[in-house]
């Protein structure tokens, strides 16, 4: 009986050294879980940005598309395009 203790009590021994290892050290080990949801944080923040610019984009080419104030002030700055017959006086600082 006192053997079949000790057999047993090492067999429980192992098993919890094991995974307590495989807890720290192993594939699926809280550090590495930890880091894993960090990574998505970051991504989930990237795609919050990702959308926000899609979303800023697709506003533009609403505008763009019906506009025409503003596509003129556009040209107007942007690329400095006049009416026919406007003269443009461009200041330089």
């Amino acid at each position: 009986m006192n053997k079949r203790f000790w057999l047993t009590l090492l067999a429980v021994i192992i098993a919890i050294a094991v995974v307590a290892s495989q807890l720290l050290f192993g594939k699926n080990s809280i550090n590495q879980q930890n880091k894993v949801a960090h990574d998505i944080e970051l991504y989930q923040a990237r795609i919050d940005s990702l959308k926000h610019a899609i979303d800023s984009c697709n506003i533009e080419i609403e505008r763009l598309k019906s506009d025409s104030l503003y596509k003129e002030n556009l040209l107007r700055t942007r690329y400095g395009m006049s009416r026919k017959g406007e003269k443009v006086f461009q200041l330089v600082p």
